[in-house]
């Protein structure tokens, strides 16, 4: 069953197309942010059709770690989350990163950038 818009699954091919390294796929819950996106049942149709290209999602949802098991199954290969939603984010990236993620932290336009240089250490992207 195809859980994805026919169009999104073109401009995927579009962009891979152009020479894009791999496929930012931004998730939003309503709750974070305003808008609604899509979540792993889409994701999941997105990586039977495109196999062995890379995945970012970039989680835009108030509770991240809930996420994680459905995004790794859905075939993520980068699980980005935001700062501001995580109660522990050194706990969010270790959650990922166990999975076989790798891991990213982003911020909304107004947070302060310095407090992620808490977490440089936790080496998100190795």
């Amino acid at each position: 069953k195809q859980w994805y818009n026919a169009e999104y699954g073109e401009e995927c091919r579009r962009m891979l197309d152009a020479g894009a390294d791999y496929l930012h796929l931004d998730v939003m819950d309503g709750h974070f942010v305003p808008n609604l996106t899509f979540g792993a049942p889409v994701v999941q149709s997105l990586r039977d059709k495109f196999p062995g290209v890379i995945f970012e999602v970039h989680m835009m949802v108030s509770n991240p770690d809930q996420w994680i098991p459905d995004m790794k199954r859905a075939g993520a290969d980068i699980y980005t989350f935001h700062l501001e939603a995580s109660q522990d984010p050194t706990q969010t990236i270790e959650k990922i990163r166990s999975s076989g993620m790798m891991a990213g932290c982003g911020i909304k336009p107004g947070t302060p950038v310095q407090p992620l240089s808490d977490y440089l250490p936790c080496s998100m992207s190795c």
